[in-house]
């Protein structure tokens, strides 16, 4: 089964150098020489626009070269990119088309650039978000968004607004997309990015496209993290109190529990740190909420978090859920955060999501963060281990697990699926990521695990990318 994944890529792969025209420079998009210094966490501005940010690039240059970025800060295709976004959303002049599916792999053969969202978000939340006071039709046609293309082909520069199945194509000539050309050029000119096939392609699937890389030259750097809570003194914790529960030291009840929490209290605001490395905030509502308002609780969130938070740094909105707490109509918003552009999967049993909150309109109920630092260690010390293996290739060492992870999903048995089941199994995956994985279990020194993280049969497996064997799983 093995010798035939591979084989069905080497196929695919001889077509395609055949059509290129250019040798093929393997290198990782993050290139580890510029992100060797890890970043200062201190509490930080926070916006509602902050929280609508890409996970995740696709980059396509035409000529079949294809590459995906995770690090936002890297290159500025999302700030250029976002200016474009906002004005066709406000635009008058708009020309709109709803297509069944989003891009075609013909148009990914062109110059485009695919944003996807960690999470599926209301347009006109993000409209607002990006103080659009007037926004057109698009946010009614498609309510809510989880990726934003720009194609910038040979013809008409055109969006396409993706979300819950619906695809919107939009036409506007009045946009101007020179700036976010001119940044694209840049990151080809560099040759600095792995080069990334389509998963559809190679192997004849249907549903989700997924791109992986074949051949990785870099690893990425060494990240050691530690708990910072267990190293915080009674003063930097009384200071944190006072931030929370807007209240001087002297006016606030203190409990040391036997565990060797720390709790204040003022009147009906409780702030807790716990020995696993969260603090955990509760204020009970002052006011009950029949009608729940997302915008205004995201808004509410973000000056929270701008206000109080330990660090603001890497966060980003991975997950909102309706809730229901004391008579009143809610959210809860999950958090994930990334290091050095890299998002990080918690292997927590006890915390498994960065920041955790449940806000109602103008009220925050509860707040809990993990306080996870990156640890200032000389790297160059550190021995690389390169040998950094490609998507491709966890996949095809853990063939047997997916398929057997994917039988439990389906009354049929192996002997009826006869020869379609590589592409029912392959068809069964989600989404691919690179990633960093932090297992929670040291307080000092803890080196984050760098992974390949696939989504498939409605779980998450994390993969150890140098040795490919499995490390964690939800």
């Amino acid at each position: 089964m093995k010798e035939k994944l591979k084989t069905l890529l080497l196929i695919f792969l001889v077509g395609t150098s055949l059509i290129m025209t250019q040798q093929l420079w393997i290198q990782f998009p993050e290139r580890i020489t510029k992100i060797f210094e890890p970043q200062p966490t201190y509490s930080s501005s926070y916006l509602l626009s902050d929280m609508i940010a890409p996970n995740k690039y696709l980059i396509n240059f035409g000529k079949n070269k294809t590459t995906v970025v995770y690090d936002a800060s890297r290159y500025r295709l999302w700030d250029s990119s976002k200016e474009a976004i906002a004005e066709v959303l406000s635009s008058k002049s708009v020309k709109i088309e709803e297509k069944e599916k989003g891009l075609t792999y013909n148009n990914l053969k062109e110059p485009s650039i695919v944003f996807y969202l960690p999470e599926k978000i209301s347009t006109s939340i993000i409209a607002m978000a990006w103080e659009i006071k007037d926004p057109n039709r698009i946010v009614d046609a498609v309510p809510y968004i989880e990726s934003i293309s720009i194609v910038m082909g040979d013809g008409d520069p055109f969006f396409v607004f993706s979300g819950e199945g619906k695809h919107l194509k939009v036409y506007d000539n009045t946009i101007k997309l020179e700036e976010v050309m001119a940044d694209l050029k840049s990151i080809e000119d560099s040759d600095d990015f792995d080069y990334y096939y389509s998963m559809s392609e190679i192997f004849e699937l249907s549903g989700n496209d997924i791109f992986i890389p074949y051949e990785i030259r870099n690893s990425l750097p060494a990240v050691y993290v530690k708990n910072d809570l267990a190293n915080m003194n009674n003063s930097d914790k009384e200071t944190l109190a006072q931030r929370f529960l807007e209240k001087d030291k002297d006016y606030l009840r203190q409990i040391v529990e036997s565990n060797g929490s720390t709790i204040y209290i003022n009147d009906n605001r409780v702030l807790k740190f716990n020995l696993n490395g969260t603090i955990e905030y509760f204020h009970s509502l002052g006011n009950k909420v029949g009608d729940r308002n997302l915008y205004l609780s995201l808004s509410t969130a973000a000056n929270f978090i701008s206000q109080k938070a330990y660090s603001a740094k890497g966060m980003y909105l991975a997950e909102i859920n309706e809730i229901e707490a004391e008579g009143s109509l809610g959210y809860k918003f999950i958090f994930k955060y990334r290091v050095r552009g890299i998002p990080v999967l918690l292997g927590n049993k006890e915390v498994n999501e960065y920041v955790q909150m449940e806000v109602f309109n103008t009220q925050v109920r509860s707040y809990r963060q993990l306080f996870r630092g990156e640890m200032n260690i000389d790297i160059s010390q550190i021995q690389p281990n390169d040998n950094f293996l490609p998507s491709f290739d966890i996949i095809d060492r853990n063939y047997n697990f997916f398929e057997s992870e994917y039988l439990k999903t389906t009354i049929l048995t192996k002997e009826e699926l006869g020869d379609s089941i590589i592409q029912k199994v392959l068809s069964s995956i989600e989404d691919i990521t690179i990633a960093y994985y932090d297992s929670g279990l040291m307080e000092q020194r803890e080196r984050l695990v760098t992974i390949w993280q696939i989504k498939a049969n409605n779980k998450i497996y994390a993969f150890d990318a140098y040795s490919g064997k499995l490390v964690y799983e939800r």
